[in-house]
């Protein structure tokens, strides 16, 4: 699931600004098999055998080559073996990633713009089914850095969730989740007198972070500049400073899912986690779902709503024109509306074309449990962070900024300050 996978993505901070790939000569690179399409990919136990299921029905339905799933780690893994095979020239026909590796792969000349596929007469795609994808998933996949190329194309997704126990609330007379940002405070103040208890376990996220600007009526970037020293950002470390001064959460071990323990045990009442952590949650809850909800991240403004949308996209590589029409060929039939349906009632992600809401299977299920329904209704929502160059790094300003604030050692107004200068200053070296 994308919950314990994302674990990674922060990680990547280093490597990626650390890695400057000189771009390569013009002209396809070797691909590593002339018999198959390998994709290589991430999931493991029961989705990956669903995935695999899925290849195997895609391959007998085609007379070309033969999709073959290679699981090949977590996507910082896949990172460095896609960097080390471009060094090399022989690459996978197409591998997940998130939109900073993408950008960093084109600046090597080893990815495919997908645009000629999407609007090909035959093997595209209509202007009626990209109007079936929600515009978020499919908006950062166009690249500023590259003339506004589709680079790559949405794989598996989910949104940022307000997780609420609700035994705690009830333990200190609460009814309903919070709606707004105001509340939550509230709420969290309310625990804490009422229970004694933090409210609120946090993991330091540079896109919870995100997640909350965008919640706030922020934006993280216009017009190539950052905003971190706007009202939004300020509002959002401010919130994290005043949660700390008042003892109303604490910062839990970094790369861990402590939160979550929290919660399941009832020493907190709050974690904001990827929607894609439901089936987890749902089985450390026991699944006593009378217990627990899922809820949209709490807002500034409840009538202009805002969250952030995560999830891997699937990048094709150039290897030659026939693995580039294969790979294509599956990442259409993977985002048709019968496999994304199959896709989304077996591994928690997110069906990211409105049509699905149509089958009676999907509707049965958010009929289920009404939080199984509220992270789809939040798409509609969603925002991405920038794909820009220098991204990767700048998360890793972000959390650190986070981090200062949570210990104590700057304040939310001095650390949006330092965190402006900084990622503004890495975004120009970036597209130098």
């Amino acid at each position: 699931m994308l919950t314990r996978s994302f674990i990674g993505l922060s990680l990547l901070g280093g490597l990626i600004a650390g890695c400057n790939p000189t771009p390569s000569s013009s002209g396809d690179f070797q691909p590593l098999s002339t018999d198959q399409v390998v994709f290589w990919d991430r999931q493991t136990t029961e989705t990956a055998q669903l995935l695999q299921r899925i290849t195997d029905e895609f391959n007998d339905s085609q007379e070309g080559l033969p999709v073959r799933i290679e699981t090949t780690g977590n996507y910082g893994e896949i990172y460095r073996k896609v960097m080390a095979s471009i060094q090399a020239r022989q690459l996978p026909a197409m591998a997940v990633s998130y939109e900073s590796m993408t950008a960093q792969y084109a600046a090597s000349g080893a990815v495919v713009p997908l645009d000629g596929f999407v609007s090909a007469a035959s093997g595209g795609l209509s202007p009626e089914e990209l109007a079936d994808f929600f515009p978020a998933v499919l908006e950062s996949n166009y690249y500023s850095d590259y003339d506004g190329q589709l680079l790559s194309f949405p794989f598996s997704k989910s949104v940022l969730m307000l997780y609420a126990n609700h035994r705690v609330l009830r333990l200190a007379g609460i009814e309903a989740p919070p709606r707004t940002w105001e509340e939550f405070l509230q709420q969290c103040r309310t625990i804490r007198e009422k229970t004694g208890k933090p409210a609120y376990a946090i993991s330091v996220d540079c896109s919870t972070i995100s997640g909350m600007i965008f919640s706030m009526g922020g934006e993280l970037v216009v017009d190539g500049v950052f905003q971190y020293d706007q009202p939004a950002a300020r509002q959002a470390f401010g919130l994290l400073e005043t949660l700390m001064e008042e003892e109303l959460a604490y910062q839990i071990q970094a790369r861990t899912f402590d939160d979550e323990v929290a919660f399941a045990r009832d020493d907190v009442a709050f974690t904001i986690r990827t929607s894609a952590g439901s089936a987890n949650m749902a089985v450390a809850m026991g699944g006593k779902n009378d217990d627990w909800s899922m809820n949209p991240l709490p807002q500034q403004n409840l009538d202009r709503p805002a969250t952030i949308l995560f999830g891997p996209n699937i990048t094709i590589f150039k290897t030659g024109a026939e693995q580039e029409r294969v790979a294509w060929a599956f990442t259409r039939h993977f985002t048709s509306v019968p496999v994304m349906t199959e896709w989304a009632l077996a591994t928690g992600y997110l069906p990211i074309r409105k049509s699905v809401a149509d089958d009676p299977r999907m509707q049965a299920y958010w009929d289920a449990w009404p939080s199984n329904k509220v992270p789809y209704d939040c798409l509609v929502f969603a925002k991405t962070e920038p794909n820009l160059r220098g991204w990767q790094e700048i998360r890793s300003l972000v959390e650190k900024a986070e981090s200062a604030v949570l210990a104590g050692l700057k304040s939310a107004e001095e650390a949006t300050k330092e965190l402006q200068v900084e990622a503004q200053a890495t975004l120009a070296r970036a597209q130098q």
